[in-house]
Protein backbone atom coordinates (compact mmCIF):
# COMPACT_ATOMS: atom_id res chain seq x y z
CA UNK A 1 0.00 0.00 0.00
CA UNK A 2 1.33 3.44 -0.91
CA UNK A 3 2.14 5.83 1.88
CA UNK A 4 0.08 9.00 2.20
CA UNK A 5 2.00 11.89 0.58
CA UNK A 6 1.29 14.20 3.52
CA UNK A 7 2.70 11.64 5.97
CA UNK A 8 5.72 11.13 3.73
CA UNK A 9 6.37 14.88 3.66
CA UNK A 10 6.01 15.16 7.45
CA UNK A 11 8.39 12.25 8.15
CA UNK A 12 10.94 13.69 5.71
CA UNK A 13 10.67 17.05 7.53
CA UNK A 14 11.26 15.32 10.88
CA UNK A 15 14.33 13.58 9.47
CA UNK A 16 15.59 16.91 8.10
CA UNK A 17 15.13 18.45 11.56
CA UNK A 18 17.51 15.81 12.93
CA UNK A 19 20.05 16.53 10.19
CA UNK A 20 19.79 20.28 10.81
CA UNK A 21 20.13 19.90 14.60
CA UNK A 22 23.27 17.80 14.11
CA UNK A 23 24.76 20.36 11.73
CA UNK A 24 24.04 23.10 14.29
CA UNK A 25 25.80 21.08 16.99
CA UNK A 26 22.59 21.15 19.05
CA UNK A 27 22.00 17.98 21.06
CA UNK A 28 18.80 19.36 22.60
CA UNK A 29 17.28 20.12 19.20
CA UNK A 30 18.33 16.65 18.01
CA UNK A 31 16.65 15.07 21.05
CA UNK A 32 13.53 17.20 20.45
CA UNK A 33 12.82 15.05 17.36
CA UNK A 34 12.13 12.15 19.75
CA UNK A 35 9.30 11.31 22.12
CA UNK A 36 9.99 11.83 25.82
CA UNK A 37 10.38 8.06 26.33
CA UNK A 38 12.21 7.26 23.07
CA UNK A 39 14.79 4.50 22.77
CA UNK A 40 18.03 5.37 20.94
CA UNK A 41 20.66 2.77 20.04
CA UNK A 42 23.85 4.30 18.66
CA UNK A 43 26.13 2.82 16.05
CA UNK A 44 28.40 1.83 18.97
CA UNK A 45 25.58 -0.15 20.60
CA UNK A 46 25.00 2.45 23.30
CA UNK A 47 21.43 2.23 24.63
CA UNK A 48 19.76 5.49 25.67
CA UNK A 49 16.21 5.85 26.90
CA UNK A 50 14.39 9.17 26.89
CA UNK A 51 15.14 12.67 25.67
CA UNK A 52 16.78 13.38 29.01
CA UNK A 53 19.47 10.79 28.12
CA UNK A 54 19.66 11.43 24.37
CA UNK A 55 20.25 15.20 24.54
CA UNK A 56 23.36 15.28 26.77
CA UNK A 57 24.91 12.18 25.23
CA UNK A 58 24.54 13.50 21.67
CA UNK A 59 25.74 16.93 22.83
CA UNK A 60 28.85 15.36 24.37
CA UNK A 61 29.65 13.73 21.02
CA UNK A 62 28.94 16.93 19.09
CA UNK A 63 31.26 18.84 21.42
CA UNK A 64 33.91 16.13 21.19
CA UNK A 65 34.78 13.52 18.59
CA UNK A 66 31.87 14.51 16.28
CA UNK A 67 32.48 18.27 16.51
CA UNK A 68 31.82 20.03 13.21
CA UNK A 69 30.51 16.93 11.46
CA UNK A 70 27.44 16.77 9.27
CA UNK A 71 25.01 13.90 8.86
CA UNK A 72 24.94 13.04 5.18
CA UNK A 73 21.51 13.03 3.57
CA UNK A 74 20.42 9.41 3.83
CA UNK A 75 19.08 7.16 1.14
CA UNK A 76 15.50 6.20 2.00
CA UNK A 77 15.28 2.43 1.77
CA UNK A 78 11.69 2.23 2.94
CA UNK A 79 8.98 4.28 4.58
CA UNK A 80 5.81 2.50 5.59
CA UNK A 81 2.86 2.94 7.91
CA UNK A 82 2.14 -0.49 9.44
CA UNK A 83 -0.53 0.94 11.77
CA UNK A 84 -2.43 4.20 12.13
CA UNK A 85 -0.25 6.99 13.57
CA UNK A 86 2.90 4.83 13.19
CA UNK A 87 5.58 5.05 10.52
CA UNK A 88 8.76 3.03 10.08
CA UNK A 89 11.62 4.71 8.22
CA UNK A 90 14.67 2.71 7.16
CA UNK A 91 17.63 4.62 5.72
CA UNK A 92 21.22 4.03 4.66
CA UNK A 93 23.83 6.73 5.02
CA UNK A 94 27.50 7.42 5.27
CA UNK A 95 28.97 8.26 8.63
CA UNK A 96 28.99 11.91 9.75
CA UNK A 97 32.04 13.78 8.46
CA UNK A 98 33.34 17.34 8.64
CA UNK A 99 32.15 19.72 5.90
CA UNK A 100 34.16 19.67 2.67
CA UNK A 101 35.34 16.13 3.45
CA UNK A 102 34.82 13.27 1.05
CA UNK A 103 33.19 10.45 2.99
CA UNK A 104 34.51 6.93 2.69
CA UNK A 105 31.90 5.27 0.43
CA UNK A 106 32.32 1.95 2.23
CA UNK A 107 31.70 3.45 5.71
CA UNK A 108 27.92 3.25 5.88
CA UNK A 109 25.23 2.40 8.38
CA UNK A 110 21.58 1.43 8.24
CA UNK A 111 19.18 3.29 10.51
CA UNK A 112 15.66 2.29 11.48
CA UNK A 113 13.42 4.93 13.03
CA UNK A 114 9.90 4.39 14.29
CA UNK A 115 7.78 7.53 14.31
CA UNK A 116 4.49 8.10 16.06
CA UNK A 117 1.90 10.80 15.54
CA UNK A 118 0.90 12.63 18.66
CA UNK A 119 -0.92 15.93 19.10
CA UNK A 120 -0.98 16.43 15.33
CA UNK A 121 2.77 16.04 14.79
CA UNK A 122 5.30 13.28 14.35
CA UNK A 123 8.20 12.31 16.63
CA UNK A 124 10.59 9.39 16.54
CA UNK A 125 10.01 6.88 19.34
CA UNK A 126 12.81 4.53 18.41
CA UNK A 127 16.14 4.76 16.57
CA UNK A 128 18.55 1.92 15.79
CA UNK A 129 21.82 2.62 13.95
CA UNK A 130 23.87 -0.34 12.70
CA UNK A 131 27.16 -0.24 10.83
CA UNK A 132 27.22 -2.18 7.60
CA UNK A 133 29.94 -4.82 7.83
CA UNK A 134 32.90 -4.34 5.52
Amino acid sequence: MAIDKKVEKEIHALLQAQIDAWAAGDGSAFAATFTEDAVFVSVFGEYLQGRHAIAPTVQEGLNGFMKGTRMPKPEILSLRTPAPATAVLTTRAGRPVPPDTTPDPSAKSIQTRVAVRSNGGWLFSSFQNTRIAD
